[in-house]
């Protein structure tokens, strides 16, 4: 299974780029506001969809968003056209923050996912996302600090994952901003 494509662009199409790598091309579905930002030489992370009368490619430019992607599609009624369009909504570390505070206008906001299926995301990847590395290896002064000032012990996880401070304080800091939003 091809999982990672490093090639030049040969043309950029509605949803779509055509890469070129030791003379193949190869078509990567990819949301149309990222396949206009890819010109020359490209490095891209891929999941291969097989089906009974064709194959696609899903392309990601890091391994994160593949990661989320994966997490996604793991999730029954949750397809991959669907998944990478959520993966793509936001960066990655806010799409895990809104997910992990049951946000379902934000998964809702996002064509083609409806309550039910934004419920069940949500039901199944919260707890997933709080296991996480990036999540169990937070500052436990940062979240006490936002316990302390009364917010919920989830949300205060979720504002600080994906923050790579060193500082507790600039952490704090940092997390008030995303709340606040």
């Amino acid at each position: 299974m091809m999982s990672y494509l490093q090639g030049t662009v040969l043309h950029q199409g509605k949803g779509y780029v055509i890469v070129e790598n030791a003379g193949v091309g190869y078509k990567i579905s990819t949301p149309e506001s990222m396949a206009r930002d890819f010109h020359g030489e490209v490095t891209l992370f891929l999941h291969e969809v097989i089906r009974d009368s064709e194959r696609e490619l899903f392309g990601f430019s890091s391994i994160q968003q593949l990661e989320l992607f994966w997490k996604l599609i793991s999730i029954s009624g949750v397809g991959p056209r669907g998944a990478q369009k959520i993966v793509f909504a936001d960066r990655i570390d806010q799409v895990k923050a809104k997910i992990m505070a049951g946000d379902l206008t934000a998964l809702t906001s996002v064509p083609g996912v409806g309550k039910k299926t934004a419920q069940k995301i949500i039901l199944e990847l919260k707890g997933v996302f709080a296991d996480d590395t990036d999540v169990s290896a937070l500052n436990g002064e940062a979240i006490d600090a936002l316990v302390g000032l009364g917010y919920a012990k989830r949300d205060a996880e979720a504002a600080l994952s994906g923050l790579e401070l060193d500082d507790t304080e600039a952490c704090i800091r940092a997390a008030l901003k995303r709340l606040s939003m």
